[in-house]
């Protein structure tokens, strides 16, 4: 435990009641311990409990414990952890602590496809400006579709309006068969619905060339 980002690992259960963070606590030279908010100090075995609001663990570990080796500026091996490496430990601990109070039901939507940089940008933030992480996954998803929402809508603002040629140009694109990209499409797979290539090329395939779906049948379509 002479690893400060070894000892904040061991702060993902932390009462998040807690006045004292567990960062403070970790460069402290104390680990969790449990139950509730007691701590044990790496290298003197000293134990603390009751953290109130105007505690400092270092002072709080110097006042009970003067004689440890850490204290008192011993070099004990300690090695300390970079501001950036602990932001983003303490962050993976809360998305850890999360996961782990979702039910199956609450977990699966998480695989919805959120991209994980967002995930973790989001309880980053919301730690460093309320001090507090989600209490919910319901909580966190609802953020995510609003971020999500607004970079769309962003996004769909930049893109200037195409000119006639341009929309035509892609209505042609669209009509094309994308196998032998000369005549239109006209049949629809099934079950995956995808219309993109001609009659004459739907017979030589197996899969969906968008999708990779097994094609169980198709229909002929005319476009108008």
């Amino acid at each position: 435990m002479r690893s400060e980002e070894k000892r904040l690992r061991t702060f993902r259960q932390w009462p998040e009641s807690s006045p004292v963070s567990a960062t403070d606590l970790a460069k402290a030279g104390f680990f969790f311990l449990g139950p509730g908010d007691r701590v044990q100090c790496f290298c003197c075995g000293g134990i603390l409990r009751s953290w109130e609001a105007e505690d400092q663990p270092m002072r709080e570990h110097q006042k009970f414990f003067p004689t440890c080796k850490f204290i008192c500026g011993e070099d004990v091996g300690n090695q300390q952890m970079l501001p950036f490496l602990e932001i983003l430990d303490y962050v993976d601990g809360q998305i850890l602590s999360l996961l782990q109070r979702m039910d199956v039901e609450e977990a699966n939507v998480l695989q919805m496809g959120f991209d994980h940089s967002l995930v973790m940008s989001l309880v980053q933030s919301r730690h460093l400006l309320t001090g507090t992480c989600y209490l919910s996954v319901s909580e966190l998803v609802l953020d995510l579709l609003q971020v999500d929402g607004e970079e769309s809508s962003s996004a769909e603002e930049r893109e200037p309006p195409l000119s006639t040629e341009e929309q035509l140009r892609q209505l042609q694109e669209e009509r094309m068969c994308k196998v032998c990209m000369d005549k239109d499409v006209s049949i629809v797979f099934i079950p995956c619905g995808h219309l993109v290539v001609c009659a004459e090329c739907a017979p030589s395939l197996r899969r969906c060339p968008i999708c990779r779906a097994v094609i169980r049948g198709s229909v002929r379509t005319f476009m108008s």
